[in-house]
């Protein structure tokens, strides 16, 4: 309750925020003090990163109230996977970070489910593997067919996770590490956040009626032992009926 009231009355004040700093864009245009620019599009920046913040906790609240609403269409892996990669692209290349899709068998069939809640969720968890891998490391995304479902595998050479850590990092809030020495960051490495992240995507394969879950060695800065996270999705001939939801 708390996080879907806190939630609603941030929205309006943001709202305001962004409302008066395009009229002050709008101005600066007219007045040809473009210089002023760099100062809005700084404003606009932490507007909608805090945005980003608002509608995870929104998310987080509908899930935990079982409120979440899945709109079934068609989709196909590869294109969902796609256009995750192109938004990630700029960050990839910044961090010289190696992304690519290994073809598996169901990458390029025909699904059933929510695009956008899976490109959400892929997202989610392709920005964790950048956040936890180092400069120069390389993300491998395979799969495999399984029956009624594809298990998606994610697969970083990062630092890893504790085995004792492995189901906390599900967990809402949840940072490990200590967070004085973590920089508020989606992308910066070991970067650290709300902890809305692997939550959120945990309750978008849940509500598919799919699972996430991780695997990894153990952690450590030296070694880069990696992760490999799994996303299982159920496979559907057809559109589900509103009764089969």
């Amino acid at each position: 309750n708390f996080l879907a009231v806190a939630a609603h009355e941030l929205k309006t004040p943001l709202t305001l925020i962004d409302g008066y700093v395009s009229m002050l864009i709008d101005i600066i245009l007219k007045q040809n003090q473009t210089s002023l620019l760099t100062y809005t599009n700084g404003i606009l920046s932490g507007s909608k990163r805090l945005r980003n913040i608002i509608e995870d906790m929104i998310d987080i609240s509908l899930l935990e109230n079982n409120l979440l609403h899945l709109n079934y269409q068609p989709f196909w892996l590869n294109r969902i996977l796609e256009y995750v990669l192109l938004e990630a692209s700029a960050t990839s290349k910044e961090r010289e970070i190696e992304i690519k899709v290994e073809e598996f068998d169901g990458l390029f069939s025909i699904n059933y489910g929510d695009s956008a809640r899976l490109i959400q969720l892929f997202k989610n968890l392709i920005t964790n593997a950048i956040k936890f891998t180092p400069d120069g490391g390389r993300i491998i995304i395979r799969g495999k067919k399984l029956t009624g479902f594809i298990d998606v595998q994610i697969v970083d050479n990062g630092i890893g996770i504790d085995p004792d850590d492995q189901n906390a990092i599900f967990e809402k809030f949840n940072r490990l590490g200590n967070i004085a020495l973590h920089s508020s960051s989606k992308t910066k490495f070991k970067g650290g956040g709300p902890g809305l992240g692997l939550p959120i995507a945990r309750g978008i394969a849940e509500a598919h009626g799919g699972s996430i879950w991780v695997e990894s060695p153990g952690y450590s800065e030296i070694d880069f032992p990696g992760s490999t996270f799994h996303v299982l999705i159920p496979v559907l001939e057809k559109l589900p009926q509103r009764s089969d939801l």
